[in-house]
């Protein structure tokens, strides 16, 4: 009767010790937001008005004169749009890739790069970089001078920004509570026992709070690195000859869409002797020959009915 009593008490303490786990978690995250909400001055005043002399028998309470400031936390995109001669597009892209290579990973990355080629003179490829703020501001003061110097210039940049500030404060407050109720759940399994229902439903609990502060802590790791680097996406495009147009501007596509209409016309016949010359050179003389023979077969043919008719009339040279 007395070890019975004694296990129904472990149980009851352990399961007192996983509500409390619990419910301290639930109030340790109201309170840090109640924290970083509240303001000092209530804090100050209570501290004045608290008696402070040797004989008052308090111990005076000493407040921070003003509640610590959080630096903002901003992500920025930057994107850019180059206008360049179709020879140069390409390659300008390949020089930033290759600077953004050499410069190494912890200055840049590729994260992507494509490109596509219609004709001769219609380019586009895009090319996708994180860098850090010191790259990014040498990126952007060579960037309107390398698309100078590559006969084309800088169509359109824009910047974006998200304020991560707010996302950051919440996920590390949220991530030092879950590593509290982690630590305390691994202090129970490790100081109690109990029924092995109740343990394994420790264990269960634990695994997921393990679970949740991996992801809150992979997603802390993704905001800091949208912080402390930047997007850049820089698109080159090549769509011909970049000239203002001028008066005979029409005229100009016109003779030249005619002469590539006349030389589309005669390329097409080129293709299609050369495909027919073959079928020629064997048809014409199996052709030739069928005409020979049945030139020969009416010859024959007639001489016959020359020789019939003068038969027929008594000819005795027939």
């Amino acid at each position: 009767m007395r070890k019975a009593l004694i296990g129904a008490a472990a149980a009851s303490a352990l399961l007192a010790g996983c509500q409390e786990g619990s419910r301290q978690y639930a109030d340790e995250s109201v309170d840090v937001e109640l924290m970083e909400a509240a303001p000092a001055a209530p804090v100050m005043d209570a501290a004045a008005s608290a008696p402070s002399g040797p004989g008052s028998g308090a111990t005076p309470v000493v407040a921070p004169s003003s509640a610590p400031n959080v630096a903002p936390s901003i992500a920025y995109a930057y994107r850019f749009g180059l206008e360049l001669p179709a020879e140069a597009a390409t390659s300008l892209m390949a020089k930033h890739e290759q600077a953004c290579i050499a410069a190494g990973a912890s200055a840049c990355q590729v994260i992507g790069s494509n490109s596509s080629r219609v004709g001769r003179d219609s380019v586009e490829a895009s090319l996708e970089m994180r860098a850090t703020p010191a790259y990014v501001a040498r990126f952007r003061a060579a960037l309107d001078g390398e698309a100078r110097g590559a006969g084309g210039r800088v169509a359109q940049q824009s910047v974006e920004s998200e304020d991560l500030t707010r996302q950051l404060v919440d996920t590390e407050a949220r991530m030092r509570a879950m590593e509290t109720l982690r630590d305390r759940l691994q202090q129970l399994l490790a100081t109690r026992s109990g029924p092995l229902e109740q343990l394994l439903q420790v264990e269960r609990e634990l695994a997921r709070v393990q679970g949740e502060l991996d992801a809150t802590r992979s997603a802390l790791t993704v905001m800091r690195t949208r912080v402390q680097t930047s997007r850049l996406d820089v698109t080159y495009r090549a769509a011909g000859q970049l000239a203002p147009d001028s008066a005979l501007r029409p005229v100009t596509d016109a003779l030249g869409q005619a002469a590539y209409l006349f030389m589309s016309t005669l390329g097409a016949l080129i293709m299609l002797l050369a495909g027919a010359l073959p079928l020629l050179l064997v048809i014409a003389p199996l052709a030739w020959l069928g005409w020979r023979w049945r030139q020969k077969r009416a010859t024959q043919r007639r001489a016959a009915e020359a020789a019939r008719k003068k038969k027929a009339e008594g000819d005795p040279s027939a």
